[in-house]
């Protein structure tokens, strides 16, 4: 994931929902959302095949183990200063464990659960841990850990963490906590279509394809760096962007997942769950 936008209401009927774009290599092969993991029969999320991992899972309570349901989603940090890029906080010779098996830990858990002899053996990562009960985000640079209990209100995520000063967060904040859907526990349960649940929130991101994408990186030119969607041509046929979108929302009960593999496509949205 590059952009997680998490609005958490404990008053409302359905107090958690949550907005995510993976940004990606998009040779790099993978899995629409399903129940990939024998491991854990209860998670449903994207498969990485790659690495075995996932960049978001949830655990729709009932029937998957968890006392209510619960999302974990995953976005590649950036190192502290000093510590050089892809890490080298783990020895030659030891273990690098995937990111892709954070969201897991999370859906299923609630928490992140790693000490620090543990955490190093882990690029930089951001991770948000929720439910219907709170919603969290560990960090970890290379050198230093974060948790981040979120405040009620509408928190976007990005690969700098809870940065404020991160154009995305300052473009979008305002705009998805104002449209913040509000359905009710009723429409969680018979909604048939994502429009019913997550409306605004809905057709904002399927806007985000209109204007020009976000193209980090050295020597980058004619991107809007407050774009949702990433696109960035590497060379010899290779392209890092937005490969997929997921709306998520749940009361204490019930939990809705839409899936997107084509972003800004209207119309292209799927029911999961």
């Amino acid at each position: 994931m590059c952009t997680v936008i998490v609005g958490f209401d404990p008053g409302a009927e359905v107090p958690l929902v949550v907005a995510a774009i993976r940004d990606e290599l998009l040779d790099r092969p993978w899995r629409r959302p399903g129940r990939h993991w024998p491991g854990r029969p209860g998670l449903v999320g994207g498969l990485d095949e790659s690495a075995g991992g996932t960049w978001l899972a949830v655990a729709p309570a009932p029937g998957s183990g968890a006392p209510v349901p619960r999302v974990g989603a995953v976005l590649n940090g950036r190192p502290h200063a000093g510590v050089p890029p892809m890490g080298t906080t783990v020895e030659p010779g030891e273990e690098r464990i995937s990111r892709g098996g954070l969201p897991l830990r999370a859906a299923a858990t609630g928490v992140l659960g790693l000490d620090p002899g543990e955490l190093r053996h882990y690029e930089p990562f951001h991770l948000l841990a929720a439910g219907p009960d709170g919603a969290r985000v560990y960090g970890w640079d290379g050198r230093d850990f974060t948790d981040h209990r979120l405040d009620p209100g509408v928190t976007v995520i990005v690969n700098s963490g809870l940065d404020d000063t991160d154009p995305r967060v300052l473009r979008h904040t305002p705009v998805f906590a104002r449209e913040r859907p509000t359905p009710g526990s009723g429409t969680l349960r018979g909604a048939t279509g994502p429009a019913e649940i997550w409306g605004a929130w809905l057709r904002l991101l399927d806007s985000a394809g209109a204007g020009p994408p976000r193209v980090d990186g050295p020597g980058a030119e004619g991107g809007d760096p407050s774009s949702l969607l990433a696109r960035v041509d590497l060379g010899g046929g290779r392209l890092w962007a937005s490969s997929s979108m997921t709306l998520i929302a749940c009361d204490r009960e019930v939990l809705r997942y839409a899936f997107t593999a084509a972003p800004g496509a209207e119309g292209s949205w799927r029911m999961v769950l």
